[in-house]
């Protein structure tokens, strides 16, 4: 999702995504707020509490697999 100042092609300069908090397999936080002071006052963030155990085990999972110590990501220029 973009929104914001136009970037070549009137394409939008800023984006939206999401963060996750996954205390345990059975409640997690998926949202767009970022901690900072303009995130908390200027910006519009919104935010989900999930108590499915299903949907909340199978977020850990994908997230322990994306930070396994085995995965690389390229480094950036």
């Amino acid at each position: 999702m973009h929104s914001g100042g136009r970037g070549r092609k009137g394409a939008a300069r800023s984006s939206l995504h999401a963060k996750v908090i996954a205390a345990d397999r059975r409640v997690a936080l998926l949202g767009s707020a970022n901690l900072t002071g303009r995130a908390l006052t200027d910006n519009v963030e919104i935010g989900v509490i999930l108590r499915d155990r299903r949907v909340v085990g199978r977020l850990t999972d994908h997230l322990l697999r994306l930070t396994a110590p085995e995965v690389r990501y390229p480094r950036r220029a």
